[in-house]
Order: C-alpha cells, then sequence, then structure tokens
C-alpha cells in the first residue's frame, strides 16, 4: 500500500493546519479564562460545591476527580466563557469521558450526553464574527475520567467539508480535504483536484445548518452514485452507475433547529458531475425565500422560510446566526392575483437586487450599491402572475425593500405595501431625515486627531446637533482633514416607547444607549444605519463614535419615537458633585503583567478614565500586551441611585468603597454595568483592569439614575 499524504485546502483561499487525531490541536485551544462550576452530583443539580477560572477545557483526573470537596465519580462541571470569533467555519473538537454538550449564545451545538470512552470528535458550524458566549457541560458516571474542548476557525465562509479519496468506496485516509461552498459540481471528464484521479474516487461532504420547522424534499443529481443523510438518516439513495439527466429525492420532516447533513459521491468512469440541493414543502402565505451562503444563488439553501414582505435591514448582520453577514444571497417568489391596471415596481438595496415578472426581467442591478432607489412604471396587469426578486449583500450593511403600487385602474395589488416614494431619480446616499426623525443635542463632543479616538482631544466643545458634512474639509483646524475621530456623548430625557436611532456616515460609526451598542458600522464606508431600542421614561445616556479615513466626511445622527418623534431633551444643568461623569484627577498604577503585582511600572495622575490604546501601550515602559492597572478617586456625590458602565478589552473590575460591583476579570470585549444606591458625600472608586493580548481599551462612566 503507498503512503497517503493528506493535503488540506480551502476553496475560498485559506490554508488550513492539521488535526492530529491523537492530540488535542494546538490552534483548538480556546483561549482566555473560563468560569468553571463544579458539582457533587452527575447533573448538574444544586449549588456548585467550588468554582475558579481555569485558562482551558484540558483535564485528564483519570481514576480520581477534581477534588475540592468532589468525588472521583458521579460528578459533573459547567464552563462558561465569553470569547471573540472572527466570521467563519469553525470546528469544535472534543473528547470526554463521559458526557458532553456545547452551546454557543444558548444554541446547541454539540450534544454527546452518555457514558462513553474518550475519542476526538469535532463538528463544523458557523459562527458570525464578535464577542459570542460558550457554555460547556459535562458528567462524570464512573471509571476514568477525562474532558477536553477546542476550536479552530477552518473557512472564513459557511461550507462543506469534503473529504475526497481515489477510489470509490470512501475507504482509508482521505487523500484530500478541503472546504467547498456548494455541492454544485460538473466536473466533465476532469478530476476534483490534479492529486485524484478523474475516475474511481469518490468525496464524503458533511456539514450542520439550521432549518425552520417543516418537510422538506432533497434533491440529488450525480453522474455516477450519490447518497443524503441528514441526522445519520438515509433519505436520498441513487448509489450506482448513472449518466445525467437524473434527479432522485426523499422527503423529510425536520424540528426547528440545527442538523447535520451529509452527502457521498463516487465517480465510476466518463463524465463526473454532483448537485444537490432541497425545498421546503407546503404552502406558502407571502413570500418563500431561499436564502444561500454564497452571493451567487448557488447549491443548496442556508435557510427557507415564509416571509411576509420583502423589507428587511439586517445592519451589519446575518439573517439568521448560521449564515455569514457578508456574501449571501437570496430569491423571493410569490404568485400574486392583480386587479386590471397600471402598476409601478419599487425597489431599495444594498447591494445588488434584480427583479423577474413571470419569464421576464423587468430591472437589473446586480452590483454593490448603497441602498439606491430604482422603479419601472407604465407596467399593465391583470390576473396571477409569478414576482421573483433576487438579492445579493456584498459586504457591509445589508437592507432591501422591495414594493408596487396601482398608477390607474381600480382596486389594488393583494397585499400590497405601503405608497412608493415618487418616482424620482434615485436619492443620494445618506439622505436627510424625514420630518419624524429629530436631531439630538446638545452634545459634549470631544474631537482627536487620530482614527482611534486615542490620547488627548484635540478640541472639545458643545455642539448643538450631530449634523456635520464636512466634505473634503475639516471640523477643526486642530485635526487633519483625514484620520480623525470623535466622540459625542449627552443624556438626554425620553418619553416611554420605542425609539429609533439612524445614522449616517462616511465612514465609520457607532451608537449606544445606557451602555448598550445598538450600531455598529466601524469601518471605512458610507452608509445609512437603523437600529431601535424600548425606553423607560426618564433621561437616557447616549454615545456617539465617529471615525473619518480619507475622502469626504460626514456625521449624522437623528431619533424617531413617540408624540412628535424624538422625545429627548437637553442635558439637565450640570452639578456641583459629579453625578454624570468620571471626571478627574484619577490616581494612576500601571504594572507590567496582569495580575498588578510588585511596584507598578508607571505612576500617574490622569484627567479621565477613557482611554483606546488600540494595538499600543500606555507608556513606553510598559508591554502592548500583558499589562495591567489600576485607577482610584475619591468622589463628591450628591446621593441617590447610580449606574456605573465600564468599556474594556480585556479584563475590568469596579469596586465603590471597598465593596465590588463589578467583576469581569477575564479576556473579553464588551459593556458591563451595575446600579449602586449610595449616600450624599464622598465615595472612592476603585477601577482595576488587565490586557491580555491585542486591543486595549479601558472605560468607566456613571450617571445618576
Amino acid at each position: 500500500m503507498r503512503q497517503r499524504e493528506m493535503r488540506w485546502t480551502v476553496t475560498v483561499g485559506l490554508a488550513l493546519a492539521v488535526i492530529c487525531s491523537a492530540l488535542m490541536p494546538a490552534s483548538a485551544a480556546a483561549q482566555g479564562n473560563w468560569y468553571a462550576e463544579y458539582f457533587a452530583n452527575d447533573a448538574l443539580q444544586g449549588g456548585p460545591v467550588f468554582t475558579r477560572y481555569e485558562d482551558q477545557i484540558n483535564a485528564d483526573w483519570g481514576g480520581g476527580g477534581p477534588g475540592h470537596g468532589v468525588g472521583a465519580d458521579h460528578f459533573s462541571a459547567r464552563w462558561t466563557g465569553s470569547f471573540w470569533f472572527d466570521a467563519g467555519t469553525h470546528r469544535f473538537s472534543h473528547r470526554s469521558d463521559d458526557g458532553l454538550r456545547l452551546w454557543i449564545d444558548n444554541r446547541l451545538i454539540i450534544d454527546d450526553w452518555q457514558e462513553q470512552q474518550t475519542a476526538w470528535t469535532s463538528l463544523d458550524t458557523y459562527v458570525s464574527r464578535g464577542t459570542h458566549t460558550v457554555r460547556v457541560e459535562y458528567f462524570e458516571r464512573t471509571g476514568g475520567a477525562r474532558v477536553q474542548v477546542g476550536w479552530e476557525r477552518v473557512s472564513p465562509g459557511d461550507v462543506w467539508r469534503g473529504e475526497y479519496y481515489d477510489n470509490r468506496d470512501l475507504s482509508g485516509g482521505a487523500d484530500l480535504v478541503r472546504y467547498d461552498p456548494a455541492i454544485d459540481f460538473d466536473w466533465d471528464y476532469d478530476s476534483p483536484d490534479p492529486d485524484l484521479p478523474s475516475d474511481s474516487f469518490s468525496v464524503r461532504w458533511t456539514r450542520t445548518l439550521g432549518f425552520e420547522a417543516g418537510t422538506y424534499r432533497f434533491f440529488a443529481s450525480a453522474d455516477d452514485g450519490v447518497r443524503v443523510y441528514v441526522d445519520g438518516r438515509l433519505v436520498v439513495d441513487a448509489w450506482q452507475n448513472q449518466k445525467l439527466p437524473n434527479t432522485h429525492t426523499g422527503d423529510l420532516t425536520l424540528a426547528a433547529g440545527q442538523h447535520t447533513v451529509e452527502v457521498q459521491y463516487y465517480e465510476h468512469g466518463g463524465e463526473a458531475s454532483a448537485h444537490v440541493w432541497w425545498n421546503r414543502l407546503g404552502s406558502f402565505q407571502g413570500w418563500q425565500g431561499r436564502y444561500y451562503g454564497n452571493q451567487e444563488l448557488r447549491g443548496s439553501p442556508e435557510l427557507i422560510r415564509d416571509d411576509p414582505e420583502i423589507n428587511f435591514d439586517w445592519g451589519e448582520g446575518a439573517p439568521v446566526p448560521w449564515m455569514p453577514a457578508d456574501g449571501f444571497s437570496v430569491v423571493w417568489t410569490r404568485q400574486v392575483a392583480f386587479q386590471p391596471g397600471t402598476y409601478r415596481f419599487n425597489v431599495r438595496s444594498d447591494d445588488g437586487v434584480r427583479v423577474w415578472l413571470d419569464d421576464g426581467i423587468i430591472m437589473d442591478y446586480w452590483k454593490t450599491q448603497d441602498y439606491d432607489y430604482h422603479y419601472v412604471e407604465g407596467i399593465e396587469l391583470e390576473g396571477t402572475h409569478t414576482i421573483k426578486v433576487e438579492y445579493f449583500e456584498g459586504a457591509g450593511g445589508a437592507r432591501i425593500h422591495f414594493w408596487w403600487e396601482l398608477l390607474s385602474g381600480i382596486g389594488q395589488p393583494g397585499g400590497a405595501p405601503p405608497p412608493a416614494p415618487s418616482p424620482q431619480p434615485a436619492p443620494a446616499p445618506g439622505p436627510a431625515p424625514s420630518p419624524e426623525q429629530e436631531f439630538l443635542g446638545p452634545w459634549q463632543a470631544a474631537y482627536y486627531d487620530n482614527t482611534t479616538l486615542a490620547g488627548t482631544p484635540a478640541l472639545t466643545r458643545q455642539d448643538q446637533a450631530i449634523d456635520f458634512d464636512w466634505g473634503w474639509g475639516t471640523p477643526t483646524p486642530t485635526v487633519g482633514r483625514d484620520t480623525f475621530s470623535v466622540r459625542w456623548t449627552g443624556t438626554f430625557n425620553f418619553l416611554e416607547g420605542r425609539h429609533c436611532f439612524t445614522t449616517t456616515s462616511d465612514d465609520g460609526i457607532r451608537l449606544t444607549v445606557d451602555g448598550r451598542r445598538l450600531i455598529d458600522a466601524w469601518a471605512p464606508m458610507r452608509g445609512t444605519r437603523t437600529a431601535c431600542v424600548d425606553l423607560t421614561e426618564g433621561a437616557h445616556d447616549v454615545e456617539v463614535t465617529y471615525f473619518e479615513r480619507s475622502q469626504a466626511a460626514m456625521a449624522r445622527v437623528t431619533v424617531q419615537g413617540p408624540g412628535s418623534g424624538a422625545a429627548p431633551s437637553p442635558s439637565p444643568p450640570a452639578s456641583t458633585a459629579d453625578d454624570q461623569g468620571p471626571g478627574g484627577p484619577w490616581s494612576a498604577e500601571y504594572y507590567a503583567n496582569q495580575r498588578l503585582a510588585g511596584t507598578p511600572t508607571v505612576r500617574r495622575q490622569e484627567e479621565s478614565l477613557n482611554f483606546d490604546w488600540g494595538w499600543g501601550s500606555p507608556a513606553a515602559a510598559l508591554p502592548s500586551d500583558g499589562f495591567s492597572a489600576v485607577w482610584t478617586r475619591e468622589v463628591q456625590l450628591s446621593g441617590g441611585r447610580y449606574r456605573f458602565i465600564t468599556y474594556s478589552d480585556d479584563g475590568v473590575r469596579l469596586t465603590i468603597d471597598g465593596q465590588r460591583v463589578i467583576d469581569s476579570w477575564r479576556p473579553m470585549r464588551g459593556y458591563r454595568s451595575a446600579d449602586v444606591n449610595l449616600a450624599e458625600g464622598v465615595h472612592t472608586i476603585r477601577l482595576e483592569y488587565y490586557e491580555q493580548a491585542g486591543i486595549a481599551l479601558a472605560r468607566l462612566s456613571w450617571l445618576r439614575r
């Protein structure tokens, strides 16, 4: 038998590390601290016997146990941590003796809750970009006790894992492992890869993705044999020599949630092709939406669902958690009964869109665009017609709205959306807000001569509104016309109800309300973003940050809410006490380690506690990674209930008068808040922080409730 050299490739251009089946992959080791809870039973019941932070899930207790009051048998454990993920398909690898379960943001990914011996198992699933909560649960019944968990990104998209063999029966080790965006191949008389034969080869594709509840028909068309399994159940069986054309089907009813699809294929001789896809059966009340993990509407859909209308603003996110936020596409179809008349069809999209009426295309704007408006009018219709809308998202924001209106005739089309705008040329990006939207203000503004809000502001001032179009110019002579940034903060009164914030900017912008980030478009771009939140009546803290990279610069923020449209009013007059912010000075001590250990490397006074060091260091004497700091200050407060808000990357702890109110001492990036009742007088505030690696930032704010 010849020696096989397994080769790993990715069709989207990402090199992979090979996972050794006998050892935990180094690249799969989950970085950062886990909060571990250990229970003296094998069902995670009651309170934990002890808790601690652990750097990784990698324990081999053998015939023993974790100790500290927990025995060698019949125990269980739970680990929870927040981790940053780059968007893409990640392989979660694990082995345990005995049972193990794993969740991502409360979505069950791995369910292996049974008595078993240790053996490496892995599952590939798509994870969107950002910080996600990972939870692992484990139980030990009797005998040996061992658990290991880790992950690695294997592709920047949501893809199939393809294992290619140089034989027809999927036997032995795979000669090639790669990641394919779709099972949609016509190799003709060629081979899938130069290291594979053009005849007598086989492939196994696997993938886990989400389904809405319903009955699905799976299709397979191949030359030669093909089989389709769902959760281990054979749905399509055409394992035979055959030529195109052929289509084999199988129906299966699925519950809502994650399901694993496996496709097996072999090529006997001559031409080679493999195509697999599926449809959801049953009637659709609105639009049948088919969502794909690529821009070409290619292969099998990520999602099939009943959409009541085509009016979506996904922002920087994805239609569903298991789809990529960029590089996806959708096709909507529907049969509509039209009353006799003349119609106008309208569409706005970011990015490409095509509209079909029956078998003819009536609008074709298959290109990158910024929510541009297009229309076609003068279409005479009567009776039932089929409408199809195709859409693709390239990068950045994702948004589409399609509708029609009756121009002349009797009656309205069934389910007609609201009236369209007048048929004028497409509006420029970032239109001025409608009369229903109003500007907030005044704002406290800090302008920086860099794109990272770093260091001392070049200018501080009060801006009556965030409504700027600087063009190719600069907001102030103290900053350059390119590569500057701004932070606006304000406390405003709102009526109770739902409020929608809209930003229009060139380039990046973020908006938070009471420490909760609603809009996050921190990238060089030009566009409009909207996010809504339910607010209680009263004062709320709003922060907007912005950066300009190059060329044109603009920033605009409006709000629409109950009553006249915007309920906010200017911030209340400043108090002699520090009731509305951190102020200064702070006594700061910086350490060249993550533990606040030993003698401080740097001591200094700082006028505010608002730092974004990016990839840099707070001082030349400190490393850019692996440092820590503590800030203390005595503050005069007028008394009452206060909300303290931290924003950090990484760990942070806040203590007031010796009482710890925020404890998030682990690698993470995000907001933490605590409400505290304080008496009138002087209070000691202490913020501790450590930076592990990557970007470093630390911020503290508070307001009186």
